[in-house]
Formats: C-alpha cells, structure tokens, sequence
C-alpha cells in the first residue's frame, strides 16, 4: 500500500492531461460518444480512481456492450489497447503511437504483400486493414512473410472470412513477443499448438466452458515459457482461483503473486497458503516491534516474511531481531532486512543462535573495553575497534598472549591504537606468535609515538548508545 494518497478533494482540483497531437489529429473527426469515454477513462486513469466497466454504464447510460465496441473503435485508431480477458482490460496508448496510423505509406513497396494476403482471405481486405498491417510492419520491423504468416494462421483457426480485428490481436501479441521472421512465426504455431490441450485444462479448473481468447493464449505462454511455471501447477492456482470464485485476469494476478513469491511447484503454493496465517502473525509482530503500521500486511508478507521464513527464521528469530533493530533505532523493513541478510550470511539463523552470537560478540566488546581502559581513553567501544579486533583474532590468528604484549608496548604512546595496529601487523607479517620472539623484534618507529608533553594529551569522550544497542550494532559492520 502507498505511504501518500491524493484526497478525493485534490483530484478535484487536479487536473487531466491531453497530449496535443490527440487534439490536432484525432478530435476533429473522432466518434462524439467514443471521446466521451475515452476522456472519462483517461480521467480515471491518470488520477488514480478505481473503477470498472460499470461507472461508465451509469455515467453514460450505456450497455456494456456498448462500451466494449466504443473502446473497440478507440483500439482501431491505436489510441487504446482492448486485453480480451474475462473481464475485458483496457489499456490506454501515447497518442505519438496512434497518429502513425494517420501517415501515407508506400503502397507500391507493398504491392507483393497485398497480393498474398488477399489471396488468403475471401473477403475483401480495405485501406484501413492494409494501413494497420503496413503501421506494424514499420512499427516493429517486421518481416512482411511473418505478417503473411499471421493472417495464415488466423484463417486455419477463424475461416477465410477472419475479422481484422482478431488477426491485428494476433499479430500485436506475436510482435509484443518479439516474434519477427517467417521462421520465428512457424516456431510460435508449433509451440501453440504444444500447449493447447494444457491451456484447455486450464480453463476447465478454472469452470469456464469456452475456449481461450487470444489474449488469454498469451498469458498462458508467458506463465509457461517466461515465469517457467509447469502445467500442474497452473491448472492448480487455476482450481484455487475457482474455489474463490475469480477470473482468468484474478488467475493471472495469483500466478504473477507466485512468481514474486518463488513459489512454483503444488507442494510450495500448497505449503505457503497454509502457513499464510502464520506469515501474517509474523508480520503483525514485526511490524509492532519497530513501531511500524500497514493498513495492509500484504506488502509486508510477500515482500519480506516469506523470504525470511524461506532463509530458515521462525517467529522467535524474527521476533527477537526486530526487537533489536528497535533499540538500535533501525526501525523499517528494509532496515530489518539488511540485518537478516547478514546474520544468513555468518549462519545464524535460529534464535538460540542469535542470543549465543551476541554472547560471544559480548566477550569480544568486554576484551576492547580492557584495551581501550588500558591506553586510558574515556570511550565506549565503536565499530572501528571491533574492525580491528576482528583482524587480529580472526584474520591474522594472533594469540592473546601476544596481543596483551603488544598492548603494554602500546600503553604510553601517542595513538596507541595506531600504534598497537602497527605493532601486530609487524608481528603478523614476519611470522611472529609468541611473545619471546615479539621480545627480540625491534621496533624501529616507537620513537615516533612517544608522549612529548601532557598539554597534548586531549580527553576523549563520545556520546553513544547502551550496551545492547552497541552489541547489536556490530552486525551492520559484517561486509556481504
């Protein structure tokens, strides 16, 4: 759900925008009526308002159908896109598209393309269709053999008498798919032809008794080839989509939900829907934990909970991490969700795990404090000092024998932390591990670090957060 919403009072005060190539070109002979709907449709569009099919029946005291054909003739211009799915969709085009319907083409660069499109069909083929075939073909750059092609294929499936209307359908889709060629047009039908009967399994786990629309077709193709979803387990959303009583365009928008969600087998939608209550509750505790409200958990689950719960967290690992994230003023999701990453990527995942990693984490932060007690700077440990204790016990394996050493050297010095970092990468670099060894090394720089007077010494004193805000903060300092 969005953070910021128009009032209904702002729209009102708002305003619609026309491109001006829609006025010069198109309004001087467009249908009255179908203006009408197409300014009504723009005006809810642009300004957010949900609507359907029925608020332009009572605004203008239409049938349905009615408004179906007048969008129809819109789609004839380009201006709009009619999505042949129950229910229908309109999609509203830049005009800057439509008004190449009103240019002149080269009808003689066409002259062979006529001829075998007409010889396909036994109804007449009139400027307008030849127009809209000529505006794809430059459009899209299409191979005037795959258009051919089209209308062919359309004929084996409608009959020689066709509508314009079904074969353009056909041919956006195939263009929008990127389809170009003669060849590329033959390997679409064999492929169509592959999924025809899955595709009718489909539909009948869906209740519908009808065959497919084209547009219907195309999503269908895009769930299999493109979201790589298998026949299974889309003819099962399709019986879910059923049993709540939904649409193929609410079908689509579960499979996409799917997609999102990394849930493509039955066994994964299956187990997802039942643990959505449990999701949800995560969600409400999350939320809560960082103070944070939704008016709709939706967002939140699909878009954190079920990838968190798929990295292994339960609800007493999320829940004690948006705790923490709390006291350490992180206080959104996606603040959260940088936190998990990095706990995933050191292995800790389980509650128990997290409160033993901050244990440990906490016996680091009292050694620091020792260290940092010992040069006498009056601070509490930061992100810097845990860096560098990192380094030496992990990275360089330094035993703490030798790490007590070098911190007596260091304790007299100016900078002793620089000068203790110096000291053990000396030690590191030649191989040094005890300190009877580090007693024989000479330092030839310690001369560098003595104290010259006590004016120079400057009290250090930094403002910082409790002691669990200051554990908790060391796991943003883990580098993915």
């Amino acid at each position: 759900m969005s953070f910021c919403k128009l009032s209904s009072e702002f729209n009102n005060n708002s305003f619609t925008q026309i491109e001006n190539s829609f006025i010069k070109e198109f309004l001087p002979n467009i249908n009255p009526l179908a203006l009408k709907v197409y300014m009504y449709g723009l005006y809810l569009c642009q300004n957010g308002i949900e609507h359907t099919i029925t608020d332009f029946v009572e605004t203008f005291n239409l049938s349905e159908d009615d408004v179906v054909s007048l969008f129809k003739s819109l789609e004839e211009l380009n201006l709009v896109d009619c999505i042949d799915i129950a229910p229908i969709e309109i999609r509203y085009l830049p005009t800057k598209n439509s008004s190449m319907y009103l240019k002149k083409f080269d009808v003689t660069k066409y002259k062979t393309f006529n001829a075998k499109s007409q010889e396909l069909l036994k109804r007449q083929i009139d400027i307008n269709e030849y127009n809209q075939y000529y505006y794809q073909i430059e459009k899209n750059h299409l191979d005037e053999d795959m258009v051919v092609k089209c209308i062919e294929y359309c004929v084996s499936k409608k009959g020689d008498k066709v509508s314009a209307n079904y074969i353009m359908t056909v041919l956006r889709n195939w263009a929008t798919d990127g389809i170009k060629t003669e060849e590329e047009a033959d390997a679409r039908i064999v492929m169509e032809e592959h999924y025809n009967d899955d595709i009718k399994l489909v539909m009948t786990a869906l209740g519908l008794k009808r065959n497919c629309t084209l547009d219907e077709k195309s999503m269908f193709l895009d769930w299999s080839n493109n979201l790589g979803f298998k026949t299974d387990a889309l003819v099962h959303l399709a019986k879910i989509t059923k049993s709540k009583k939904g649409t193929f365009a609410r079908l689509n928008a579960l499979v996409n939900k799917c997609y999102e969600l990394n849930k493509f087998s039955v066994k994964e939608i299956d187990e997802f829907f039942s643990m959505e209550d449990q999701y949800y509750d995560i969600a409400k505790t999350v939320c809560h934990n960082l103070g944070i409200k939704y008016d709709s958990l939706n967002i939140v689950v699909e878009t954190f909970i079920t990838k968190w719960c798929d990295l292994g967290y339960d609800k007493s690992a999320l829940e004690k991490l948006s705790k923490y994230c709390f006291l350490s003023n992180i206080r959104t999701l996606t603040g959260l969700d940088n936190i998990v990453n990095k706990y995933f990527n050191l292995g800790i995942i389980t509650a128990d795990a997290i409160d033993i990693y901050l244990k440990e984490q906490n016996c680091f932060d009292e050694k620091i404090k020792e260290i940092i007690d010992a040069f006498g700077l009056n601070r509490n440990v930061n992100k810097f000092d845990r860096s560098f204790y990192n380094t030496w016990i992990n990275n360089w394996n330094t035993p703490s024998q030798l790490i007590d050493y070098a911190v007596e050297l260091s304790k007299d010095k100016l900078q002793p932390m620089n000068f203790l970092n110096r000291v053990l990468s000396i030690y590191h670099n030649k191989g040094i591990t005890t300190v009877d060894e580090a007693k024989k090394e000479k330092l030839d720089f310690e001369n560098t670090y003595k104290q010259k007077s006590t004016k120079n010494q400057i009290e250090q004193h930094e403002y910082t957060k409790d002691q669990l805000s200051n554990l908790f903060d060391q796991i943003t300092e883990v580098e993915l």
